[in-house]
């Protein structure tokens, strides 16, 4: 019975080869930003919340802060007093001026870069040559596919957002309501604001 053999230096020099090959593979392949820090480009914090487009410094151009517990609605004045309902420990309100109100230290925490996605997968890394996830990211649960908002320019359109921030009864709800829109030739669903119609055009014949 023959038995093919491969001399020792015929394999060192293969694996060389290959491992030379392999390198400009990987570095051909993007490198995936989702969770990634961010932010709006705004002095003031959102007062809920926001996707920003175009957020330069993500790959799709897409920066999200998806918490939405609001500020409490009581008098304040001190930071405490407008933290102190939260279970979680976290420090997302701050006092100015008597009100309670997103605090920019926490919206900047929280905003990450993101991108559009058809289902859970589309947010998660799938080998070499799919790496969606940033290595360094603010995000302890993972990621879903899911809308956030029904107004504004990304209406009803599904975005990869960090578990820490969704509530499963709100993401359930908005699903609901989206479905229930009407949708263009597409498909997309036709937005409330979309619906309105434009205010006709002034009139400057003086008539």
């Amino acid at each position: 019975m023959q038995v093919t053999r491969t001399p020792a230096l015929l394999r060192t020099v293969a694996n060389a080869l290959g491992a030379l090959l392999l390198v400009p593979l990987l570095a051909a392949c993007p490198k995936g930003d989702v969770g990634a820090p961010c932010n709006h480009g705004d002095v003031d914090p959102p007062a809920d919340k926001v996707v920003t487009f175009p957020a330069l410094s993500c790959n799709d151009l897409l920066c999200v802060y998806a918490d939405e517990k609001d500020p409490p609605t009581a008098p304040c004045t001190t930071n405490e007093m407008c933290n102190a309902a939260n279970d979680d420990g976290k420090a997302r309100f701050q006092c100015v001026e008597s009100k309670c109100v997103l605090a920019s230290t926490y919206v900047l925490e929280r905003s990450m870069c993101s991108k559009t996605c058809s289902s859970d997968t589309d947010c998660q890394d799938g080998g070499i040559g799919k790496q969606v996830l940033a290595q360094e990211s603010n995000c302890e649960a993972g990621f879903s596919c899911v809308q956030i908002q029904k107004l504004g320019e990304f209406c009803c359109q599904k975005l990869c957002v960090c578990n820490d921030d969704l509530s499963q009864g709100t993401v359930d709800m908005l699903a609901t309501e989206c479905a229930a829109l009407p949708t263009d030739q597409n498909g997309k669903p036709i937005c409330e604001d979309e619906m309105t119609p434009a205010p006709p055009p002034a009139d400057t014949t003086g008539a």
